[in-house]
Order: structure tokens, then C-alpha cells, then sequence
């Protein structure tokens, strides 16, 4: 089966061919393209759209691909092969990269791959492979091209251009890459091209769509945030002597989980351009879409709130709940990430009780208890998190401590059942979710939790 490849480097024809056996690689070079996207899928994207013109009804693909360093904010990105200037200069660029990274130690790193694929009918796909590892204090091996000598994966302590080429393709980012496009493309053997690639790409791409949606929200962490809520209500009986409207508090979630969904996905339209492996970036959900699903979770949140009755003083907490939410995603401020979980809690005890009275005072010094602890503990978590992306040891340590606040709830949830029975309708709730937290992360391996 015939692959168009949109590229001239014999290093990367090289490395495909390899990757894809079966494959017949037919180079076919996009001169006179000028790559000037802001990141890896856009390049991609332009080279690929270059060759299908010339070779309609057939499958084509072109790579974009780079070093991106933690400490330098990303940089080399989509100009590492042109990092010291023109022309393209290797053991420059490796140069000027170790000249840059002179007495930093976080030399966190990772190489990133996009593979954008054009097949016969003309449909257009993109898929992305990432290796992370760090940056070694001088050069190693002489395997490999680019920035592999100064590039060790983790796991490792050999550079890219130590390891021996089924070594590197095993974990590269261009072999993940690739990995992905034969699951659309198929494996190249005699016929599969039309058969197997379409039945293929046809079930990866409803497949993904559906995958992309689930990371967009974090769909793993959602039972995480009706617990915040929980813990507010129980309060109630435990410290004004007060029944709970369950059918609010229940609401009042539902509501708190939209409002969730929400700041999610105005994070990552925020951070379209700048956050990696993300839907957007990746080009799996385009930003109309997402604009689109962060209206209607904030719609859905108002609607439920309305339908539950929600008293007066719930709703400027809410507001106060979005406010933080736009202003995390803006700044970054992990307090202000912290104070989001907070007031989810605040919303929580405002919504319990549907009739205030003087009693209502005695909550305050126990809600502001309970919000303070949620408010430090998530602003920990949002510190300890920032690298996580070229870090997959991090990310996943990152993930259970966000999944780790269940246990903080349902903790307290205990405490305050034993003090008055009449929240235990709450703590079996949290008991809930704390099964669906379990069932979705066995059932969603490939959803981060962050």
C-alpha cells in the first residue's frame, strides 16, 4: 500500500519506513511551503494538504515534529529545527539549547510528534505522539538525528542516540504517532488500504470523537465534585439542628457538576493555543464546539438551580463560583483553583435549607472551616501539578490527589454522620460516588484525571 510522505529529510523516511514495514514510503517533497502555523498539528496540516493535491484518491500524510523544553516555556516548539536560525543547523541547536539550560535543573523535556493525515476521499486527520524525558548536561551517542544526543527519555539513562532504532521507535514520539495512524490507516498489508483502513479509521474516529468529548470535561474526576456540595448540606442537622431538602442538595450538585463542566472546557479554549495533548490543540474538538458546550454546561447549571428553588444566597456564591473559575483560567493562580472547591462546598451548605433563620449563624464558623481546608488542599494539588504534561509519573500522582479529595468527603461525611443520623442519606451518596470514581477510572484508562 502506497503512503504519500510530505517530506525531504532522509532521517524521518527512514524512521517511518521502519515503523511501517509494510508500507511502500513514497517521499514526495512540499517545496515552497511555507510552515508558519503556530503549532505542530497547523505545519502538519500545511505540508499534507501540499502533496493531496497532487495525489487525490490516495492516502497522504505529512509530520510535524519538535523538542519542548519545560523550562523555556516550551521552546524550541515548532522551531527546533531552526532554533539557532537559518539554515537548519544541528549541532548549533544543540548548542544554543544547552547554552540556554546553563544552571537550571529542572531540564524537564519532551518530543512531540503530529502526523496529519489526508485520505482518498479527501478527509483530513490528525493524530499526535508524545515521548517525555529531560535534557541531558552534554551530548551522548551517535545514533538518531536532531537534538537525540542531549534528549534522555524517561525511564532511561541512555540518550535517543544511544538506543538502537527499534529501541528509540519503540518510545519515540514519532513511533506513537505512527502507532495511532495504523490503527486508521491499517497496516499496510496487500488490499488494506481501502478495506481495513476505512473500517478502521471509521470506528478510530467515532471512537475518538467520543474519547476527545471525555477528556474535554475530565470525566474521571466528576464524581469528585458533588461530594463538595454533600459535605456543605450535611452541616445542617449537624450544627443548626436543621432538616435537609434533599431533593435540593441533590440538585444543587447536579448544578455544582455543570458549573464544573464549564470551567473545564473555558480552560481549554483558554489554553487552545498553548496547552500539548489536549482536544483542542490536537485538533479533536474544534473551538466553535467547545464554545458551543461551555454555554450550554453554564445554561444547564442555571436551569437545574431554577428547577431546585435554590434559595437566595446560593446564587451569589455561584457567581462568585464562575468568577473564580474564569479567573484560574486565566491567571493560573492556584488559589484561586483552591477557592473554586471551596465555595462548590459554600454552594453546598447554602442550598441545603430552604428557610433561613438565626440558627443559620452557627454554620458559619464550620463552613468556613470545612471551605478552608477544601480551598488549601486543591490549591496544593494545583501547585504540584504544574509540569505534569512532561511528566507522566507526575500526571498520574496528579490524578490521584485530585481523586483523593473522595476521601477527604467522605471522611468528614462519617464524622458528621455520627453526630446526627439524619446525614447519612448523604454519606451513602458519597459512598456512590466514590464506586463510580473507581468504575470510571478502570473503565476510562485513557481519560486524564488532569
Amino acid at each position: 500500500m502506497k503512503l504519500f510522505i510530505a517530506t525531504h529529510n532522509q532521517h524521518k523516511i527512514r524512521e517511518i519506513s521502519q515503523i511501517l514495514p509494510n508500507f511502500e514510503i513514497v517521499p514526495d517533497d512540499p517545496e515552497g511551503v511555507e510552515e508558519n502555523a503556530p503549532d505542530f498539528a497547523g505545519n502538519a496540516l500545511i505540508k499534507v494538504r501540499a502533496i493531496a493535491e497532487k495525489h487525490k484518491g490516495e492516502w497522504c500524510m505529512a509530520d510535524d515534529s519538535g523538542l519542548e523544553v519545560k523550562a523555556l516555556g516550551g521552546a524550541p516548539g515548532v522551531h527546533s529545527a531552526r532554533y539557532a536560525g537559518e539554515p537548519c543547523d544541528t549541532p548549533a541547536n544543540n548548542a544554543l539549547l544547552l547554552k540556554n539550560l546553563e544552571g537550571v535543573k529542572d531540564r524537564a523535556a519532551r518530543f512531540t510528534c503530529c502526523c496529519a493525515l489526508v485520505d482518498p476521499s479527501g478527509e483530513e486527520l490528525v493524530v499526535h505522539g508524545h515521548c517525555p524525558g529531560h535534557i541531558a548536561e552534554k551530548a551522548a551517542g551517535v545514533e538518531g538525528f536532531g537534538y537525540d544526543p542531549l534528549f534522555i527519555p524517561n525511564g532511561y539513562d541512555k540518550s535517543f542516540a544511544e538506543l538502537s532504532a527499534d529501541e528509540k521507535n519503540a518510545i519515540s514520539h514519532r513511533g506513537r504517532a505512527l502507532e495511532k495512524v495504523k490503527a486508521i490507516v491499517g497496516d499496510g498489508s496487500a488490499g488494506d488500504g481501502s478495506r481495513v483502513g476505512h473500517a478502521g479509521r471509521a470506528e478510530g474516529k467515532g471512537g475518538s470523537r467520543v474519547l476527545a468529548w471525555l477528556r474535554l470535561f475530565r470525566v474521571v474526576n466528576l464524581p469528585t465534585v458533588p461530594g463538595d456540595v454533600f459535605v456543605g448540606a450535611a452541616l445542617w442537622p449537624c450544627f443548626a439542628g436543621c432538616s435537609l431538602c434533599i431533593f435540593s442538595v441533590l440538585l444543587a450538585a447536579l448544578a455544582g457538576v455543570f458549573l464544573y463542566m464549564f470551567g473545564l472546557a473555558d480552560n481549554d479554549i483558554v489554553g487552545a493555543k498553548t496547552d500539548k495533548g489536549r482536544p483542542i490543540p490536537d485538533g479533536e474538538i474544534s473551538l466553535a464546539a467547545a464554545r458551543i458546550a461551555r454555554f450550554v454546561c453554564l445554561a444547564a447549571a442555571v436551569l437545574v438551580a431554577c428547577l431546585a428553588k435554590l434559595p437566595g444566597l446560593w446564587w451569589p456564591a455561584a457567581l462568585l463560583l464562575v468568577v473564580s473559575v474564569v479567573l484560574y483560567n486565566r491567571t493560573k493562580w492556584c488559589l484561586a483553583m483552591g477557592v473554586c472547591r471551596g465555595l462548590n462546598l459554600l454552594c453546598g451548605a447554602l442550598a441545603a435549607n430552604t428557610v433561613f433563620s438565626m440558627d443559620a449563624a452557627l454554620l458559619t464558623v464550620p463552613v468556613a472551616l470545612a471551605a478552608g481546608v477544601w480551598t488549601l488542599y486543591i490549591t496544593a494539588v494545583t501547585w504540584y501539578s504544574k509540569g505534569e504534561e512532561y511528566d507522566p509519573g507526575k500526571k498520574r500522582r496528579v490524578g490521584l490527589l485530585v481523586g483523593g479529595i473522595i476521601y477527604l468527603q467522605l471522611a468528614v461525611l462519617i464524622y458528621l454522620t455520627m453526630r446526627n443520623a439524619c446525614a447519612m442519606p448523604l454519606l451513602v451518596a458519597g459512598a456512590v460516588l466514590l464506586v463510580l470514581l473507581r468504575l470510571f477510572r478502570r473503565a476510562l484508562p485513557k481519560v486524564s484525571a488532569s
